[in-house]
């Protein structure tokens, strides 16, 4: 192992491919097939089942836009009822609940 404080050297860079990944691109460009054309082609076709093409949809847009993080969040909330409020709001103004008839 290196000592403490030494750089890590050599080796494939971080995200770069390795042979077997880069042969397969190869040989898939070399017959002409591109699975990401298909999959579009497939997701734009209206004779496409809706449910395929939703489900192409929604696996292609992780390539597109990033995933959102949940954030964690603390609520300090008081909630009353309907019912609370009107009385609290009754007593406030003094009017009452009740209903009066005049002849």
């Amino acid at each position: 192992m290196g000592a403490k404080g030494k750089r890590k050297t050599g080796g494939r860079p971080k995200g770069a491919k390795n042979k077997r990944t880069l042969d397969l691109e190869n040989k898939l460009k070399a017959k002409g097939f591109d699975p990401v054309e298909i999959l579009v082609g497939l997701a734009i076709d209206p004779k496409t089942d809706g449910e395929l093409r939703a489900k192409i949809c929604l696996d292609m847009l992780k390539y597109f836009y990033p995933r959102r993080k949940a954030v964690e969040t603390t609520v300090d909330a008081h909630v009353e009822t309907y019912e609370a409020m009107l009385n609290k709001l009754d007593n406030e103004t003094g009017t009452g609940n009740t209903t009066e008839t005049s002849k």
